[in-house]
């Protein structure tokens, strides 16, 4: 695996390739949702690039960055033994200064579910997910369904600025509870994490609810019932809205939808999402 830090070095790498790349970006503190990732892109692509860059403009003043699991030198050996081809490292400096600023176009979705809780949010992913775009310059990026808002706004950052990039979605990894990969996992205890599997059991009743018909209304209610239960949880939202648009549904029709929320366990905020077929 080839290890680079700066631009240059990766240009000099890259100039002689034109075999299909297939690039994931993460923040490091990989886990094995990411590692899905990078075995698509080992099945779909000729060369595999990962990048691990601590975005700060992903973190609003109040939330983790500071305190954001570190795991470099796992992360490096796990990237190794899953073929990973490059690993690219930048530095806080060569994002910003070196790789040319990008304007990214603004999102009525950035202001939606995870947008309305962190308004700082997809401004940061957007603008250095365009940039690490612009260095790796990749035929496919691979991006996970756990992240369902943010997987959309790429895919329209992508249909808007013009790159020739597929995005390949990849489905959300639990463990063996249910409990979806995340690194913020890191931050909660073994018995914490078998607690925090009530949010997709509670996804689940909330998709047997729309099956049988229940209100919209009724069914955010018991969900905010169902994890009030848990003293130490509390949610931060709970959306069931249009699976595109991610407008909320106030009744039922026939169209897919995105039932999504974000809940609080202690400090640690965690997210997840399923997704409603409407019958055929």
């Amino acid at each position: 695996m080839f290890v680079v830090k700066t631009v240059r070095e990766f240009n000099t790498w890259r100039i002689a390739k034109n075999n299909s790349i297939g690039f994931i970006p993460t923040l490091g503190a990989l886990h094995d949702g990411h590692f899905s990732l990078i075995k698509a892109s080992k099945s779909i692509c000729d060369i595999t690039v990962v990048s691990i860059f601590l975005n700060p403009t992903q973190f609003a003043p109040h939330e983790d960055l500071d305190a954001y699991p570190n795991t470099l030198d796992g992360d490096k050996k796990n990237l190794k033994q899953l073929g990973v081809d490059v690993l690219f490292l930048p530095s806080k400096n060569e994002m910003y200064k070196t790789v040319p600023d990008v304007r990214v176009p603004a999102s009525v979705l950035f202001n939606k579910l995870e947008g309305k809780s962190r308004p700082h949010f997809f401004y940061g992913v957007t603008t250095i997910v365009s940039k690490l775009f612009n260095v790796i310059q990749p035929t496919h990026t691979f991006f996970g369904e756990k992240d369902a808002q943010q997987l959309r706004i790429i895919q329209e950052m992508i249909h808007k600025m013009n790159y020739s990039i597929t995005l390949i979605p990849c489905p959300t990894m639990r463990d063996q509870n249910g409990l979806a990969l995340s690194s913020r996992n890191q931050y909660l205890t073994s018995k914490e994490q078998k607690t925090a599997t009530i949010i997709y059991q509670s996804l689940i009743k909330i998709k047997e609810g729309l099956n049988n018909a229940q209100s919209i209304n009724h069914l955010k209610q018991q969900f905010k019932s169902a994890i009030s239960t848990i003293p130490t949880m509390s949610v931060d939202y709970i959306s069931i809205a249009d699976s595109n648009s991610l407008d909320e549904v106030t009744k039922l029709e026939n169209k897919q939808l995105l039932i999504s929320t974000a809940v609080f366990l202690n400090h640690v905020r965690l997210i997840d999402n399923i997704t409603y077929y409407p019958s055929t």
